[in-house]
């Protein structure tokens, strides 16, 4: 592998571990792991499995050192041996090689990672499925069913390549094609014969999720799920999504990444009051799901999957995206009206002006943007006693909405665990508008509509923007920390965003 993507691929990065739902696990589970050139993912599965035997083979490199140490940190040391050869066998084993299958006792999995040759398969061991990474393995973002329908959901449903790429270009035309020019990085999963295997943790989710007779959650096998990991912190999600034969999404798991996080047990109860505050009219934009459980400590939610005309193309540039950002700004004024309250000033002061003052404080912004970061600041604190708090979606980009007409008239919107009833005016509208890509006229139209819908004053944009941004730059600041000479990592990853925003709001006033 080379010397990029081994970079990529730090210790500390969740990420590295979430295709966990594919493996048993459990504290049962007793675990070999056998000349793999990538072993960072081990310490986030380390506190998820019994007992862990570790073969390091020469040559030792930084990246194995650096490896040993985080597991020495994060997963019991008694539970972590460091052996010289495999003693007697074992239920999971992660390897290169497809010959580290012999330790498996019957029943177990092996784990293969891809990349290498693998040779001819042993005749007791018998194909689970393959899953293919990309962008790259084992930072990957989604892990492909390595089969003609998991490249076709891949590349025409979930479109999950840049679509103003040549591989996005290529796998609208030809999904196969398109996954043969990419690296064979990923896993291969396989069972050895003669006993009863543990149940996978996609596995037991699937058995508590599928409430409904024939379900697709219960129905679809292992090797028609594709897997994608959220990009931000431990408490985002990996989801699960269940493919039919000709690789179209049917359900999808949102299953939490570590057991004991309340994140989605916390947006399951939002959702409910969310539905109550809206009322039926308003509120039937709202994703919700369908079933909920708890496994091992871990929760998580089922839903039915909406898929959703596409937010590119001609039609989406002449048409669609104008009524798009039009609707959505007259329902998130009808939200805004419907959810509106006066708050303590208390309230204001904790919530959206103390985050601008620490943003300010730490003087890490571009000069100009800081000017500006103070003058909003002044602003707030004087429109404190006067600003009301909304409901706030908290992350409405157009990756958490599915455009249900081509015409971009009808929507609906996802994923509201961010979401707040002591959000403020505006917010979620810029942030949407600038993931949208809106020309500038159009974005000023909707901005100044909403603006004028919710009895608020043009002037008094700028200050909203600023105490959104700087409340999301903390939120991002806390999933993944800021690194010293990396100026788009934490709440920075917001700046462009920004920059989009500012255009926007500068012809308002």
């Amino acid at each position: 592998m080379s010397t990029d993507l081994r970079a990529s691929a730090r210790v500390e990065d969740y990420r590295l571990a979430d295709f966990k739902l594919l493996l048993p696990l459990g504290p049962e589970i007793r675990t070999l792991v056998l000349g793999t050139r990538e072993p960072a993912f081990l310490p986030h599965l380390a506190g998820e499995l019994g007992m862990i035997d570790l073969v390091v083979e020469p040559p030792h490199d930084r990246l194995q050192e650096t490896t040993l140490a985080a597991m020495a940190a994060l997963a019991a040391p008694e539970r972590v041996r460091r052996i010289e050869a495999p003693e007697g066998t074992y239920d999971l084993v992660f390897s290169d090689e497809i010959a580290a299958g012999r330790h498996l006792r019957p029943g177990g999995v092996l784990c293969r990672f891809l990349g290498r040759k693998a040779g001819a398969i042993p005749a007791d061991l018998t194909p689970v499925g393959r899953w293919r990474a990309y962008p790259d393995w084992p930072a990957f973002r989604v892990l492909i069913p390595d089969n003609p329908a998991g490249w076709r959901a891949a590349a025409r449903d979930l479109r999950l390549f840049p679509s103003r790429s040549a591989t996005g270009l290529r796998a609208r035309l030809s999904p196969g094609a398109a996954a043969r020019l990419l690296p064979e990085h990923g896993i291969a999963l396989y069972r050895r014969d003669g006993g009863e295997p543990h149940p996978t943790l996609l596995a037991a989710l699937r058995g508590a999720l599928a409430s409904i007779g024939d379900d697709a959650i219960r129905s679809t096998p292992p090797e028609r799920w594709l897997l994608a990991s959220g990009r931000l912190g431990p408490g985002n999600p990996i989801l699960a999504f269940s493919l039919d034969e000709d690789g179209r999404p049917r359900r999808l798991i949102k299953a939490a990444r570590f057991p004991g996080g309340q994140h989605l047990h916390a947006e399951a109860e939002q959702l409910d009051r969310i539905e109550q505050a809206l009322g039926p009219a308003e509120a039937a934009r709202v994703i919700r799901p369908t079933d909920s459980a708890v496994v091992a400590g871990r929760w998580a939610l089922a839903y039915t999957y909406e898929p959703t005309h596409p937010f590119f193309g001609i039609r989406w540039r002449l048409r669609g995206r104008t009524r798009f950002c039009l609707a959505m700004a007259d329902w998130l004024a009808a939200v805004g009206l419907t959810t509106r309250q006066r708050p303590e000033r208390a309230t204001i002061e904790t919530r959206h002006v103390a985050p601008l003052r620490r943003l300010v404080a730490r003087r890490i912004l571009p000069r100009s943007v800081q000017h500006r970061a103070e003058a909003a600041l002044d602003d707030l604190q004087r429109l404190a006693p006067s600003l009301p708090v909304v409901l706030e979606h908290g992350d409405l980009g157009i990756y958490n909405i599915r455009l249900t007409h081509a015409d971009g008239s009808d929507f609906r919107v996802l994923d509201w665990g961010s979401s707040t009833f002591a959000g403020i005016p505006l917010g979620d509208l810029a942030y949407l508008l600038c993931s949208a890509r809106a020309p500038k006229a159009l974005a000023r139209r909707c901005l100044g509509d909403y603006l004028v819908c919710m009895h608020i004053p043009t002037g008094e944009a700028t200050a909203l923007w600023f105490s959104y941004l700087a409340r999301r730059w903390e939120e991002l600041d806390g999933i993944r920390p800021p690194v010293p000479g990396d100026p788009t990592s934490g709440g920075a990853l917001l700046l462009p965003i920004h920059t989009r925003v500012t255009s926007y709001l500068r012809g308002l006033t």
